[in-house]
């Protein structure tokens, strides 16, 4: 098949990998998306260098995509048994998660990310001959500037529960781009909605992640946050937070997670009215 014309920036190839990993996947979950995905590269010359560059730079990263995956099914789950029926993921990249959870009848599932990566996963799902489970929306937007605005324009209710999923960006925005994305999530959230994140453990920004760092710089990757506070930092905003890590032995499934690269998973649900504003 000819290039099917994949967004070239580093966090784009930080989304094939995962695809990557999740595609080899038959026991915690299964991604059709992701092997049709992979059935197009065939020998694509960007993933095989990227999956050798992540593969060198930390022999755990496979493994913890596996578990942080399904840690985020699971959650998943539990909104939609709670009455969720709206969900938004942020920097969505190839997550095939509309096509492969059984969404209840009547779920709204937005994903955002970038135009040339929304533009992309929304003409890989229409070759892909998958049957979605939701009415789903790709939404194209920048996390760092305003994002809200086309969501809505996209049809999100600010007035519904929303289930948020965000996975495998936090780290790559500045502490006060991070804070401010969790601010306007806060404020779009109606009483009851769940919040799903994934940010880098503190040390990895430190010598613990020195090769983890320099593998992923090499594809013009760079880690620019890592915090501890995780429940703490979601409180202040109003979110009632269980926090594990990445390596915990109660997410995993059974699977060993090596403890570099080290994060945090976190699931927090609103209670009552938004918080203020920093």
């Amino acid at each position: 098949m000819a290039d099917p014309h994949i967004p070239a920036d580093g966090l784009s190839r930080t989304a094939l990998y995962t695809a990557w990993v999740r595609a080899a996947e038959t026991d915690l979950f299964t991604d059709p998306l992701a092997g049709h995905l992979l059935r197009e590269l065939g020998d694509h010359e960007g993933l095989a260098s990227f999956v050798e560059q992540m593969r060198s730079s930390a022999n755990g990263f496979a493994t913890y995509h596996l578990v942080r995956t399904r840690y985020f099914d699971d959650r998943l789950g539990e909104a939609f048994a709670a009455g969720v029926r709206q969900v938004v993921t942020l920097a969505a990249g190839i997550d095939g998660r509309p096509a492969r959870l059984p969404c209840p009848p009547g779920t709204r599932w937005f994903e955002l990310d970038l135009p040339a990566m929304t533009e992309f996963k929304t003409a890989l799902l229409a070759r892909s001959g998958l049957r979605l489970s939701c009415d789903r929306a790709g939404v194209a937007a920048d996390l760092t500037t305003d994002w809200a605005n086309p969501l809505r324009q996209a049809g999100f209710t600010s007035s519904r529960p929303t289930a948020w999923l965000v996975e495998g960006v936090l780290m790559y925005l500045t502490p006060s781009q991070g804070d401010a994305l969790l601010d306007a999530v806060t404020a779009l959230s109606a009483p009851g909605s769940h919040l799903f994140l994934e940010h880098l453990q503190a040390s990895m920004l430190g010598s613990r992640g020195s090769r983890v760092r320099e593998g992923l710089k090499k594809q013009e990757v760079v880690f620019a946050a890592g915090r501890d506070d995780i429940a703490d930092w979601l409180g202040a905003a109003g979110w009632r937070a269980e926090v594990h890590a990445g390596d915990d032995p109660a997410i995993g499934h059974g699977r060993s997670v090596a403890p570099v690269p080290a994060a945090w998973l976190a699931s927090g649900r609103l209670a009552g009215g938004t918080a203020p504003g920093r």
